[in-house]
């Protein structure tokens, strides 16, 4: 009896650390753009303002467009600016309608680059939340929206 709970909390502890593994390496040697971070500054919930930003890691082919699916309670007033890995600004035509964004790159962004989507002036109803965003993108030669992943901005 002794071995089996032991061979099941074993068991537990290998299956409880293995989707966290498989997808922290599998998304460093993806060939495919990424997102690598978020954050809120300030983080303050109160705080009418602040900015929002969150980083995607561009992969295998050019990324020729983003687009950011905004949580119902927030809104953008200050707009929303890319930089690269060397805080140079990329040139983007940018829409907000009906609680999506969408960045549209002037030159698509290159592979191997990591850029920083900066999303400033958000105003949100002042309590602490986890605010998710969906992301997707346009890669050259795709028609297709292609989903990055979910950004969670905590708030406190």
């Amino acid at each position: 009896m002794k071995k089996l709970i032991y061979a099941a909390a074993f068991t537990v502890i290998l299956a409880s650390n293995a989707p966290a593994t498989i997808a922290g390496g599998a998304m460093q040697n993806a060939n495919i753009p990424h997102l690598v971070g978020s954050a809120a500054t300030p983080n303050k919930a109160s705080f009418q303002g602040a900015t929002h930003r969150f980083e995607v890691h561009v992969q295998g082919r050019a990324l020729s467009e983003i687009a950011i699916a905004l949580p119902d309670d927030l809104s953008i007033s200050g707009g929303i600016e890319v930089k690269n890995q060397s805080h140079q600004k990329i040139e983007t035509q940018v829409s907000v309608k009906n609680q999506k964004a969408t960045v549209v790159f002037v030159q698509p962004v290159a592979p191997d680059t990591t850029i920083s989507i900066y999303m400033g002036g958000i105003n949100a109803p002042g309590y602490s939340h986890n605010w998710g965003y969906v992301i997707s993108g346009k890669i050259v030669g795709i028609n297709a929206e292609i989903p990055l992943g979910r950004v969670g901005i905590q708030t406190y």
